[in-house]
């Protein structure tokens, strides 16, 4: 079998692209699966227990839910592969039981087991989400900027072979995900801390009795959370800061929340869906989660008490500054307001890494040409719809493909509202640039320019584009251009600002001991050594070769190798050890009509 013959000119080019956006983070397997496929879960139980967990879901409020859990098995069908685990299954979520289609978490049972890499995940319907992309994307702005996200995919799911079509699937935040991203290796992670509860504010003593210890078997375990809040309250100055939390880290997820709009988390007059985590050093960040409604989704000025605008109905949001959007936190004084040129270099950051039309526009259209088809199949069998009682959004495959374009939609019933999802990134990204200064290549003017603010005001009516569904028009005045964005802007540079310094340091050391144990071969032929995290995407008689910072990159041998060589070339691993054919690559076989790489392990 010749490379040739395996990876044609147009797939490498697909695959470079996608290494390209990847470089630099760190994805589980699973969601690396994710990034190209829509895989299968199908879930099985005996009908009378999946019968009493439809009844248990009949909720349309959440204080009226309750619990259910049990033990089921599942297959994880991808390639035509097909997977079985033992897992717990369990009505999950929390605005998300009380919707027509509600979530579930799945644990992966079995000490040492996991489905590729996650151990703990939630599938959600997103129901309020038209685009059900907001999840997907504003994680990618996390990660694609240096801060530690969940990973976000999608899949297919199945109960008792009935179709409950496609969900979005989210890591949970747990120990073994500490464990990963942290490094942490302690035998319990206790400095885990769950803040889900409204009003969970650093300045609000209450907020110790609001979040709690995320370890079940450390629930009294509250004291280091207890101090944390008290030294952060005491905090007179940056520097006092510095002491007890990742500033930059904090700074640049606050960045974050106000560039995307999210009303759902610390900046947000709800102050919850975060953890804070003590890090082995002694040192806490701020980790958020639960991103449905980012991206100017479901943001109403109530949500701003004592703000100029709080008693407008309908401003345009993507114009309203940082210090206009959050509510008067004292940490943000000290950080941000008394000095805001640290904020204004991570909010330029952000915005050169990701946070641009040319970046996000084209990421979208990659992101719709994937769950397209699920999501049309998915509406045109109101698949999963087993909470009679839930809120529905009545949100269609219409709806879905205008809402991830420029149409702001708004839902009569339940005052579902989402701007269209490039509506806010090119609005947002214009008063970004106004205000901060930044050029037409997405980078800071210096020196910095004075700021230009956008007014917030704006004329619209509501029409009707659906049953119970209707589009905001903006005033033509408000009107903007669809953006054309030049598929050759990228900054897939390795982020430095604002990446949290434990993390850091801990890969910092890695690359050096690689370099003292073997030296990167393709430094002979003059191109440099990629990191042992980045993909291969080819392999010739030297060595497998990568892409980082849109340059070819030699991986080093004495990297981690899968046990299938033809992993890399997107084969699955045989399920046996019939060898077929052999090349320079390695054994191949046959599964399922399929070609597939024998594991090395045969």
């Amino acid at each position: 079998m010749k490379f040739s013959n395996i990876l044609s000119s147009l797939s490498l080019f697909a695959l470079s692209a996608s290494a390209a956006f990847w470089d630099n983070i760190e994805r589980t397997e699973l969601f690396e699966i994710m990034e190209t496929r829509v895989p299968e879960m199908r879930v099985t139980l005996g009908n009378d227990t999946w019968n009493e967990m439809v009844e248990k879901a009949q909720v349309n409020d959440l204080s009226k839910s309750s619990p259910f859990e049990t033990q089921a098995q599942m297959k994880f069908i991808y390639d035509g592969v097909e997977e079985e685990y033992i897992i717990n299954f369990k009505l999950g979520g929390r605005y998300s039981r009380e919707t027509i289609k509600p979530g579930y978490n799945i644990k992966i049972k079995g000490s040492g087991e996991t489905l590729h890499g996650t151990k703990n995940f939630r599938l959600r319907g997103d129901n309020r989400d038209a685009s059900l992309m907001r999840e997907k994307i504003t994680t990618e702005i996390l990660q694609k900027s240096g801060l530690l996200a969940v990973e976000v995919g999608y899949t297919e799911l199945y109960v008792n072979d009935q179709y409950m079509g496609i969900y979005v699937v989210s890591d949970a935040v747990k120990g073994k995900w500490i464990r990963r991203k942290f490094g942490d290796e302690r035998e319990d992670i206790k400095t885990l801390y769950q803040c889900k509860e409204d009003g969970s504010r650093l300045d609000d003593p209450t907020t110790k009795d609001k979040c709690v210890n995320a370890n079940e078997d450390f629930l009294d375990y509250m004291e280091p959370f207890h101090k944390f809040i008290d030294q952060v309250q005491a905090a007179k100055t940056r520097s006092d800061l510095e002491k007890i939390m990742d500033v930059d880290n904090f700074l640049k997820y606050m960045a974050f929340e106000w560039i995307v709009g999210t009303w759902d988390h610390y900046l947000g007059n709800f102050c919850h869906n975060f953890y804070w985590y003590q890090q082995p050093n002694g040192i806490w960040v701020y980790i958020p989660y639960d991103h449905d409604v980012d991206m100017g989704s479901d943001i109403w000025t109530a949500f701003f008490p004592d703000k100029p605008f709080s008693s407008i109905d309908e401003i345009e949001f993507a114009n309203v500054s940082f210090k206009d959007f959050e509510l008067n936190h004292p940490i943000l004084k000290i950080l941000v307001h008394d000095d805001d040129t640290v904020f204004r270099q991570l909010v330029g950051d952000i915005v050169s890494k990701v946070f641009n039309p040319d970046t996000l526009l084209t990421r979208i259209n990659t992101v719709r040409s994937l769950i397209d088809p699920y999501v049309k199949k998915d509406k045109e069998l109101n698949a999963g719809m087993i909470n009679k009682l839930g809120k529905n959004s009545r949100y269609n495959y219409e709806h879905f493909y205008l809402n991830s374009e420029y149409t702001y939609i708004f839902n009569d019933d339940y005052g579902f509202k989402g701007y269209g999802l490039k509506d806010w990134i090119v609005r947002h990204y214009n008063f970004i640039a106004n205000y901060y200064g930044i050029d037409k290549n997405h980078k800071l003017i210096e020196p910095r320019p004075e700021p230009v603010v956008l007014p917030y005001t704006f004329t619209y009516e509501r029409v009707l584009i659906g049953e119970k569904v209707r589009e905001v028009v903006r005033g033509q005045q408000y009107a903007i251009q669809q953006y054309s964005p030049n598929p050759s802007y990228a900054d897939d540079s390795a982020p430095v600002l604002g990446v949290n310094k434990f993390i850091k340091e801990q890969k910092d050391k890695k690359p050096q001991q690689i370099e003292q144990t073997e030296q990167c071969w393709s430094k002979k032929l003059n191109y440099p050594c990629c990191k042992c995290t980045t993909y291969p995407i080819y392999k010739d008689n030297d060595g497998a070769w990568g892409i980082e910072n849109n340059s070819w990159c030699g991986i080093p041998n004495n990297c981690p190798k899968s046990e299938c060589p033809g992993k890399i070339y997107g084969y699955n691993c045989c399920d046996n050890c019939n060898v077929i054919s052999t090349d320079q690559i390695g054994n191949w076989g046959i599964s399922n009509g399929q070609w597939c790489s024998i594991k090395e392990s045969c």
